[in-house]
């Protein structure tokens, strides 16, 4: 922690005061280049205190494992990772974690301890040490099996959050969303899903920072494009992207309207048919603009007639939910909030996010969110929605 401007003054003074020079201050237990914690200083203000250091806890706590969840309180066990013990195993096996999970520093870990350890860590922002002090494992080991086992499912199930036409986005389902949102209050009968893209920060780089400045957000950032399905469930997500691209830069990297083009059309309707009636749209905001593929609200805010504002009005009540989708993710995982631990070069950040929506969407298709429940549209089941 580098020294506040309070931490130094208070550090000359003393320094003043004990008649020290930076050699002495050093035997004596001051840091001349950093001043310790408050809490520290305020015990080490004598020569001949100890030499105060920042120091790691110890490794103890319960190793996790299949008896000892099955012990915990349901409650506790929803706590300290989001899902049921049965949830859990039923988890480990649609995500086909190996058995035993080993990482590229011969670390071995029990497919579930494995997979727990990655949701206690997203499912905080605080330290690292603080699993080591609960789960009997070093913080490096820690940090191996969550980086390592986040790269793994990322690779593994990343078909899931492309355009997954075998699933979630099969023809079929597109027509089962379309109904759910018109009834829902939609003016239009053909919105299958909204898109909008989220700006998660990082901790400033220390190469190449210019790259993931957001001069809207004012942040260091990387960006993620997404469709959230009235199922609950994010149904495509692109990205990581560096934060300074803007919307439409996602949209056109993703392919995404090429995709649509394909696999977005109306039942019955065939090359011959006008192309505005020929597809489902997905609906985003203004900067999309319109298209056969996607529409947007009517612009021009002192331009737009009584019925245009009123089917403006009607699409954002239920376009709101995908801003739900964004924020049950973070919500669910803090980690993913805790900037200051994202750190580019150091650790898979972009793969963070992404396996944090993959979670969400399990959850999601445990127990059905709030979007589900406002459209009445039910999520794939876990063995439905994990596929191959």
């Amino acid at each position: 922690m580098p020294p506040t401007r309070s931490n130094l003054l208070r550090y000359m003074l003393l320094r003043q005061t004990l008649g020290l020079d930076g050699t002495n201050a050093l035997r004596a237990g001051m840091q001349a280049a950093a001043a310790p914690p408050d809490d520290v200083w305020l015990s080490s203000t004598l020569p001949s205190m100890p030499l105060a250091r920042y120091a790691r806890p110890e490794i103890a706590g319960q190793r996790i494992s299949l008896p000892w969840l099955k012990k915990l309180k349901p409650a506790d066990c929803l706590y300290r990772f989001r899902f049921y013990v049965e949830e859990l195993q039923d988890l480990v096996e649609v995500l086909d974690i190996p058995q035993p999970f080993k990482t590229q520093n011969r670390c071995s870990f029990s497919d579930i301890e494995a997979l727990c350890l990655l949701l206690a860590r997203f499912r905080t922002a605080g330290d690292q040490f603080s699993l080591s002090i609960q789960y009997g494992r070093p913080q490096a080991a820690v940090s191996q099996v969550v980086n390592e086992l986040c790269a793994y499912l990322d690779d593994r199930w990343a078909h899931l959050l492309d355009f997954d036409t075998s699933g979630v986005l099969a023809p079929e389902s597109l027509q089962q969303y379309a109904d759910a949102i018109y009834e829902a209050g939609a003016p239009l009968d053909s919105i299958w899903g909204f898109i909008d893209c989220t700006i998660r920060p990082v901790c400033r780089p220390h190469h190449l920072q210019r790259i993931v400045y957001n001069g809207y957000k004012k942040v260091h950032a990387l960006k993620y494009q997404a469709v959230k399905l009235p199922n609950g469930l994010i149904g495509h997500l692109y990205g990581p992207m560096e934060g300074r691209r803007n919307d439409n830069a996602l949209l056109a990297a993703s392919e995404l309207l090429q995709n649509c083009e394909l696999h977005a059309r109306k039942p019955g309707t065939d090359d011959n048919t006008p192309a505005a009636e020929r597809y489902f749209q997905i609906f985003g905001d203004p900067a999309y603009g319109v298209s056969p593929l996607m529409l947007s609200p009517f612009s021009g805010a002192g331009e737009r007639t009584e019925h245009e504002a009123a089917w403006n009005e009607a699409m954002a009540a239920v376009r709101i939910e995908v801003e739900h989708g964004f924020g049950g993710i973070t919500a669910n995982w803090p980690f993913l909030n805790g900037w200051w631990t994202h750190r580019i070069w150091q650790s898979p950040v972009g793969r963070h996010y992404r396996v944090g929506v993959l979670l969400t969407n399990a959850l999601n298709c445990i127990n059905p969110n709030q979007t589900s429940q406002y459209f009445k549209c039910e999520p794939p089941t876990l063995d439905e929605y994990f596929h191959d």
